[in-house]
């Protein structure tokens, strides 16, 4: 490969690929589920066996003193709470034992799990959601990479057309100039072909411009080097979409994961309403607890006898008014009614996206059939000027007319052509086909 030559071609589909993979933005969605799953690990433990281990030591002029226990915690999903401390130590000459166990159950909000488990449910809640903003970022990435490839293939086309534009005009110019020599032409008919030379010339420098800066942008959104060189090769034909907008609305709502999204956020809120409800009960434990103390000249003697106590009691800490408890199952209402209200309005607008979308492609389809026909027409009328200036009929005015009325068909029609294949991403898009969605949806 010699140095003039790219360093690297990519497809179309070669660039969504790349883009699916080192894509910025996408990394930052990947790396918030990443953050949330540890969330989801850090309420999971809340349920774990629990050991804080601990040593004390005292040393001053009566005596020294040592001791070290551990501490062992569980909490059970029906609200159960056990306690483990064993404990030995030692002052002066004596060794100590100690042993306490306790059971602590609520009553008034006790067994019901889904209280209990109400921060695990959350988390799994804000999972499901990290997930499908995910896909949501590749779906957006997928499309912002096709655009970005297009708009590279967009602007190499105008640059194309332009450099073709630039030489018919070139010849016009001189042919104008040599016409003008013999007399067969006025300057004005120079002046003319020079100035559509000059803005062709012009426009051909725009061109190439834009195309550097799309292919920056591109570069950007694939994560590569900006100096690198790179091609783009993507196809422009296409098939027209045939759907009705029925079958693309019921799809639609079969698949968008925004409206799994808003259904779930209503059963969330509806799940941490009756969560919130719950708590407004009073708090009252029922408390279980046995220990023993034991004390010895050595350590087995301080546990083989001792002192045991048990008791069993009732256990209340709360706020009897349970204001404060109170206010947030209202508030929890309110959010509920809101997440109703927002599925209702996120299902309108999916819908109102997807006709939206399949009615502008109806319209590029239609444009597409005129554009085309306007070409062969300017083609045609660009042929004739040519044959009547020729034989003296036409003045280079309806030369240049022609010509300039052939570029824009030319442009027109590509813009349309590429606004098509656009189009048939935005619709997958909106009928949420686009890309097959992963867990969590």
């Amino acid at each position: 490969m010699s140095a003039s030559e790219p360093t690297e071609i990519l497809t179309l589909e070669d660039a969504i690929n790349r883009a699916l993979v080192a894509n910025r933005g996408l990394a930052e969605a990947q790396d918030q589920l990443e953050s949330v799953r540890f969330s989801l690990t850090s309420a999971g433990a809340e349920f774990e066996v629990k050991v804080f281990p601990g040593v004390d030591t005292e040393v001053n002029s009566f005596q020294n003193s040592f001791g070290a226990g551990v501490s062992l915690q569980k909490k059970f999903a029906i609200g159960t709470q056990a306690v483990l401390e064993p404990r030995i130590g030692k002052a002066g000459g004596a060794y100590t034992s100690f042993v306490n166990t306790s059971l602590t159950q609520p009553l008034l909000r006790g067994v019901k799990r889904e209280f209990n488990l109400s921060g695990v449910h959350a988390a799994e809640f804000a999972d499901r959601s990290a997930k499908r903003s995910l896909y949501l970022s590749r779906v957006n990435t997928v499309l912002e990479t096709a655009a970005a490839v297009y708009e590279v293939i967009r602007q190499r086309e105008l640059v194309l057309l332009n450099e073709e534009s630039e030489r018919r005009l070139e010849n016009h110019a001189t042919a104008a100039r040599a016409r003008e020599k013999v007399g067969l032409a006025s300057p004005i008919d120079t002046y003319r072909a020079t100035i559509e030379l000059k803005q062709a010339q012009d426009d051909l420098t725009a061109a190439r411009e834009a195309l550097g800066d799309a292919l920056d942008d591109l570069k950007l959104i694939l994560a590569l080097p900006l100096q690198e060189d790179i091609r783009v090769d993507a196809p422009l034909a296409h098939d027209f979409v045939r759907t009705t907008e029925d079958e693309a609305v019921q799809t639609c709502l079969e698949n968008r994961v925004e409206l799994d999204q808003a259904e779930d956020r209503v059963e969330e809120a509806e799940r941490q309403s009756r969560v919130a409800r719950h708590n407004t009960l009073p708090d009252l434990d029922l408390v279980v607890d046995y220990s023993r103390f034991g004390i010895g000249d050595t350590l087995g003697q301080s546990t083989a006898s001792g002192v045991e106590s048990w008791g069993i009691g009732l256990r209340s800490r709360s706020d009897a008014a349970r204001t404060v408890e109170r206010a947030a199952y209202g508030q929890s209402l309110v959010t509920t009614r809101s997440a109703r209200r927002g599925y209702d309005l996120q299902r309108d607008q999916v819908v109102r996206q997807v006709k939206r979308e399949l009615r502008n492609l109806q319209r590029s389809e239609q444009r597409i059939r005129i554009q085309d026909d306007q070409r062969e027409q300017a083609e045609k009328q660009l042929a004739l000027a040519r044959v009547k200036f020729q034989h003296g009929l036409a003045t280079n005015f309806d030369l240049i007319d022609a010509e300039t009325a052939l570029r824009r068909a030319q442009v027109s029609l590509l813009s349309t052509r590429i606004d098509y294949v656009l189009g048939t991403y935005r619709l997958r898009g909106a009928m949420g086909t686009l890309l097959e969605a992963q867990g969590g949806s």
